[in-house]
Order: C-alpha cells, then sequence, then structure tokens
C-alpha cells in the first residue's frame, strides 16, 4: 500500500480511537437519548456525556449544557442536531481534540449544491479527526460493546466475525436484524463519507484480528486508487472483501460514439474493477449475506470442486443442477469411499457424488455418522448436506437434532470443510444455524446462494496468490481542452508508430492519386471516406470494397460528384481468422479502461468481450482473453490456431499509445483488428482516435 499521509494517519488513528472509545459524548435530543440506550443495551462500559442545553438528563444521565463544558475530549461523539448546528458542533469537538464524531444529520451533499456547499464546510474543519457521515446511522461495535446508532438493531455480541461497511442507514438496520447466523463484528453506516472513505474503514477493519471478512454496500466509488490500495492489502492479509454495488442499473454519465463505449459504462466498469481486486461482488442482499457467511467461517477453498448428500432424490438433482449452473464440480469417489458406502447403506442405493442416500439409515445415528464420515474424507475442497428442518410445534425435531449432532461429530472427525443448506431459508432454525457456526461448519439458506458462495470462495482463492502481481490503480493527470476526432489514416499513422500493424493506404482528394496507388500496390482496393465525423462509415454507407479495377476505382471516389472530398484509399486485407475490437476510454474515477471484444459489424450483437484497466499484467491479460467465447480460438477449438503473440502485440502498442497520451485520450477504437493463423499476424483494418486537443501536434 502507498505510504501515508501524516494527515491520513491520523485520522486513521482517530477512527480507531472512535471505534473501541472508553468516552462517549451524546449530543442531541430524542435521536441521542435513543444512542444512549443502544450503548446501555450492547453492554458499553465507558464513559457517557449527554451535551442538551434544554434537558437536565437524557436517561438518567446528567446533561452538559454545551460541548465547551465535557470533562475531556471524548474518545468518540454523536451529534445528532439540525445540519447548520451540526458542523458547528464538529468544529468545537475537533478543536478540542475529540477522536472521531458521528454526524446523523441529513441536508448535505445528497440534497444538491446547497447541502453539498454545507458539507465542505464540516470537511474544511475537520482536521484529522475522524468523521463518519453526515446523513447516516453510525458505529455499532459488537466485538467490544459500542452503539454510536439512533435506532434500533438486532446484533449480537461476538469474539470475531464479519464487519460490514454499508452507505444506506436502513439497509445496515435491516442486516443487524439478520436471522441467517452471520457472524456481526461490526457495522458501519457511513452515509455520504465526508470524512473516512471506504478505503479508510477497510484499513481499520484489517487492522482488527478479529474481523473474519469484510461487506461493502456502496452507492458509488468516490476515490478508486485508493480503494484498490486497500483491497490489494486485504488479499495480503486473506481477508476476504464482499461487495453489493447499488445502481448499476444505471446508463454511464458519458454519452460516447465509439464502440468501446458500450461496454464500458458504469456498471461494467465497476464490475472489472472488482474482479480486478479480488473484490467478491455479489447481486442481491441474500447472496451478499450468504457469502460473507461463508467467506467467514469456512474460508477460501483450493478449487471448484465439491460433494453432496441427501436423503432425497429431488433434493440431489436441484443441487446437481445448480453446481452445474453455477459453475462447480463434483469429485470423483475414491475406492474406499465405495467401499464403506456400499456397507452402509446397501445395495438398494446407488453410490455415487452427488450421493442420495435415500432413508434407510435416517434415524440411526451410527449409520450416518459412517455414511458422512466417507462423504467428508473425498477429494473435494468442500462437502455440503441438504437438511431442512420440520415446522416449530408441529412436527417433531428430535431425529433432525439428532442428525445435526452426526454431522458435526463427523466433521469434526474427517478435519473436512463442511457446510449444511436448507432449500428454504424458513427451514432452518436460527438456533441450529449458531449451533453449526459454533463448531465451524457453515449453515447456508438456499442451495443458489451457497453454492454461488463456493463458487466465490474459490475463485477468491486464486485471487490470494497473486496479489504479488498486482498493482493499485493508475492516477493519470490530464488536460482540459476541446475533443478532436481524429480521421482513420491520421489514427492508423499514430498507431502504426507505436507498432500496430496497419493496411497501406493514402488519403487523397483526387482519382489520379487513388490510381497510382492502386497500380503500385495492386488490385483490389477499398474506398473510404475520409472524415472526423464519419465514425461508423459501414452504416453510414462510407465504404466500398473489393474495387478490382480503374474503372471502378474511378466511380468509388465519386471525382465526377464531388471534386474536393478527401477519402481514403487502401489494400484489401486478405480474410482473416478472427476479427477482433480493441478500444481505450479513459474514466475518470478508473483512469483507462480497455475492451476487447468480437469485432467486426458483430461486436455489439455478439457482446463477447472483456474489459481490463491500463496497464494490465501480463496473466490477468492472458486470462481476460481466454475468458471470452472468441478465446476458445486461440487453443485449437475446432482446429483454430491464432496468432496468439500477434494479438498480444497489438494490444500492447496499442496499451503503450493510450499510456502515453493518458493525459489526452478520451476514447478510442480499433475495429476491426484482422487476427490469422498462427505465424501470420495481425493487422489493424480501421480506427479512430478521440483527443483532447492542447494545441499542438501529436
Amino acid at each position: 500500500m502507498a505510504e501515508r499521509s501524516d494527515s491520513g494517519r491520523s485520522r486513521l488513528n482517530s477512527l480507531r480511537r472512535m471505534l473501541n472509545p472508553r468516552s462517549v459524548a451524546v449530543i442531541g435530543g430524542r435521536e441521542a437519548e435513543k444512542a444512549i440506550m443502544q450503548c446501555e443495551k450492547i453492554g458499553y462500559d465507558g464513559e457517557i456525556w449527554p451535551v442538551n442545553p434544554n434537558r437536565k438528563q437524557l436517561c438518567g444521565i446528567d446533561c452538559f449544557s454545551s460541548i465547551s463544558e465535557l470533562p475531556a475530549a471524548p474518545d468518540a461523539a454523536f451529534v445528532a442536531i439540525p445540519n447548520t448546528c451540526s458542523v458547528d458542533a464538529v468544529r468545537e469537538l475537533a478543536a478540542i481534540g475529540a477522536g472521531g464524531v458521528v454526524c446523523y444529520a441529513s441536508g448535505f451533499a445528497e440534497i444538491g449544491p446547497k447541502g453539498a456547499e454545507l458539507q465542505r464546510e464540516m470537511e474544511e474543519v475537520l482536521g484529522d479527526m475522524a468523521l463518519v457521515g453526515p446523513n447516516c446511522y453510525g458505529v455499532l461495535n459488537y466485538l467490544d460493546g459500542l452503539a454510536l446508532w439512533p435506532d434500533e438493531q438486532g446484533g449480537r455480541r461476538c469474539e470475531n466475525g464479519v464487519a460490514i461497511i454499508a452507505q444506506s442507514g436502513n439497509i445496515s438496520i435491516n442486516l443487524t436484524m439478520q436471522r441467517r447466523a452471520v457472524p456481526l463484528a461490526y457495522v458501519i453506516s457511513t452515509g455520504n463519507m465526508a470524512g473516512i472513505k471506504s478505503n479508510e474503514y477497510i484499513e481499520a477493519m484489517l487492522e482488527d484480528e478479529r474481523v473474519t471478512a469484510i461487506g461493502l454496500y456502496l452507492e458509488g466509488i468516490p476515490d478508486a486508487a485508493a480503494l484498490s490500495e486497500a483491497a490489494i492489502s486485504a488479499l495480503k492479509k486473506h481477508v476476504p472483501i464482499v461487495v453489493l454495488d447499488a445502481g448499476r442499473s444505471k446508463v454511464g454519465s458519458e454519452v460516447t460514439s465509439t464502440h468501446s463505449s458500450s461496454f464500458t459504462g458504469e456498471a461494467q466498469v465497476n464490475s472489472t474493477f472488482y474482479r480486478t481486486y479480488g473484490i467478491i461482488q455479489v447481486d442481491t442482499i441474500p447472496q451478499f449475506l450468504e457469502t460473507l457467511k461463508f467467506m467467514s467461517i469456512v474460508g477460501p477453498l483450493e478449487n471448484r470442486c465439491v460433494a453432496t448428500i441427501s436423503c432425497s432424490g429431488g433434493e440431489a438433482a436441484i443441487m446437481a443442477d445448480t453446481v452445474d449452473r453455477v459453475g462447480l464440480y463434483f469429485a470423483e469417489l475414491t475406492d474406499e469411499q465405495t467401499t464403506i458406502l456400499n456397507e452402509v447403506l446397501g445395495e438398494q442405493v446407488v453410490v455415487s457424488n452427488p450421493l442420495d442416500y435415500h432413508t434407510y439409515i435416517w434415524g440411526i445415528p451410527e449409520m450416518q455418522r459412517r455414511c458422512f464420515h466417507a462423504m467428508f474424507t473425498g477429494y473435494q475442497a468442500i462437502t455440503v448436506k441438504a437438511l431442512d428442518f420440520p415446522s416449530d410445534g408441529v412436527c417433531d425435531p428430535e431425529q433432525w437434532h439428532d442428525t445435526v449432532a452426526v454431522i458435526i461429530d463427523a466433521a469434526h472427525e474427517a478435519q473436512a470443510k463442511v457446510a449444511v443448506v436448507a432449500s428454504l431459508h424458513e427451514n432452518f432454525p436460527e438456533s441450529v444455524q449458531l449451533q453449526f457456526v459454533e463448531h465451524g461448519i457453515a449453515p447456508m439458506l438456499g442451495f443458489q446462494e451457497c453454492f454461488e458462495a463456493i463458487l466465490h470462495a474459490a475463485d477468491w482463492f486464486k485471487r490470494t496468490t497473486e496479489f504479488n502481481q498486482l498493482t493499485p490503480l493508475t492516477r493519470f493527470e490530464r488536460v482540459t481542452g476541446a475533443t478532436e476526432t481524429l480521421t482513420e489514416f491520421a489514427s492508423k499513422k499514430i498507431l502504426s508508430n507505436y507498432g500496430l500493424a496497419t493496411i497501406p493506404g493514402i488519403e487523397t482528394d483526387n482519382f489520379d492519386d487513388a490510381k497510382e496507388f492502386a497500380d503500385d500496390f495492386g488490385y483490389p482496393v477499398a474506398v473510404k471516406i475520409s472524415s472526423s465525423e464519419i465514425i461508423h462509415k459501414t452504416e453510414a454507407g462510407a465504404v466500398v470494397l473489393n474495387i478490382a479495377d480503374v474503372d471502378n476505382l474511378y466511380w468509388a471516389t465519386a471525382e465526377g460528384e464531388t471534386p474536393g472530398e478527401r477519402f481514403l484509399v487502401e489494400t484489401m486485407a486478405p480474410p482473416p481468422e478472427l476479427e477482433i475490437m480493441i478500444g481505450v476510454r479513459f474514466d475518470e474515477r478508473f483512469g483507462l479502461v480497455m475492451v476487447i471484444a468480437a469485432g467486426g459489424i458483430f461486436t455489439e450483437l455478439i457482446n463477447d468481450y472483456v474489459t481490463m484497466f491500463l496497464p494490465v499484467e501480463e496473466h490477468d491479460l492472458l486470462d481476460a482473453l481466454y475468458s471470452t467465447r472468441f478465446g476458445k480460438l486461440m487453443d485449437g477449438f475446432r482446429g483454430y490456431e491464432l496468432d496468439e503473440d500477434a494479438l498480444i502485440e497489438s494490444i500492447r502498442s496499442i496499451e503503450s499509445f493510450a499510456i502515453d497520451n493518458a493525459d489526452r485520450l478520451v476514447e478510442m477504437d480499433v475495429n476491426p483488428l484482422f487476427v490469422y493463423a498462427e505465424g501470420e499476424g495481425a493487422i489493424a483494418v480501421d480506427a479512430v482516435i478521440k483527443m483532447k486537443n492542447k494545441g499542438n501536434d501529436l
């Protein structure tokens, strides 16, 4: 991680002090009183100093009439007064050296320019004091017992667990109310993040060895470079980060004209960022909690190999379908496993993985133990046992509880990683879930959520082996100026200077030059209108291909009809094995974003693409290419053997140009890049570049 500034270190120290304080100032009325009640509920044992000029007591504790009357600088403060007054309170707390402050009030940047100005004022008076908010609910520390929180919360004290950092106050409350046995260590509602940012919260959590996983609920990434540094630190410390990114349906803020822009909107680029830096991205709140739970209890898995156990053919079939759909695979049973299972289950049961052991051994603990132990000892990274409990008060659950004990004993004896999953979340009592958690077994709710969490655990393990090759996002300085679109001829000329192979051609406004070029290089040739205003020439009817003789060349150049119009004359490239599109766009949050897609006229129709940030590491580039459908052609699919080296060289040429011109580049496309068979090279057929114009030539 990059060296922190003195101010950054001081702010992080203030946050640490705030998260486990010995003294808390609570400023305000009704919400402040609720915060005191929550502190008492959670078991906070430090000093509480209410501040209210109009009341003698809050929750039976004598009030101070002002911040200036406090007996000392509090380690933490909860401020629940109107927005303009909150700024004054933050100023006073910073001046006396308070550790950190939660600003509960709304009416800041979230309401528009007037509120944004008030938020800037608050930022200016902070100094090095940690600020959570404004427009937030605050901080819950279930490890040490702290609730700077003005509402109900449903968590319980624990010794270790998950830290959740969420921009939404109400979602934060909902997450504390979960009954999924997710061990919550911290819940922090961050609001507008005027003070402490996501990366700083992560850094603070990483310093607490009791934090087993970190969950982020984000509504935007304010500082992607800083977050990339924190994510690399998390990989180094083997602490997984899971993100639920809201608002991914938004259209990108900048309307652009190149093909690559359609693949690099906000949602796509955010996902690329998370994938690059080993942050596990999920789509729903149940996935968020189940993945955090699994990563906290079981942790990473060395591969995608699983085994499943059920006493129902229906459950076995649904789990098998889910395993296949998610992208996991089943382990082969060993000879020893097969022998034991045949002895235990008899001829009525087909021994396999997935295993449906029917109900012959249900209610016979010793037979169940031998069966489960045999399955737990296979080659798989984890074994998943299906178990739905009957309804409370209606059925006798005794045999289900016996099965729970058997699973726990067999898992300990086999020293295996095990998860128990209910097909319906309401069929898994929380008390039983907590019993499994106590023994290091993940109680999972829902087949889809369970196996997706397993997939994430396996993929995240791979990323932890690569963190030494990761570098934080590069910060690029930018120039201002009008955007200029270069012609295809100018674009390809520039890129050829960076080593990109391009088609021979000339730009001219007369037929004689076109004829001379065709005579020198030979027919057939192509003629294109040369205009910075026509980006997609095929759609505009501005391209004539396969011109075979001088007469057709004359009419293609339209010499007699539009004298003086410039056009591009090029040789016809031979048909390729594959057409690729390579584009780069500058994103204000992430810097240079490259997209590689199936090329030509089908680029957006086929929708087969990958995105990555520049500069890109060699292993990430290759992984990205091989993850696409067209990437299979590089590996001999149906006899195809592409010139992979030429493709990589072409990509690197484009990357070099983009990095050298990162201060000016707006967006660019090479589409298509013709890629030929192994040893026959690659060549750019079309290109367009949009740059900020500094008033001088490239």
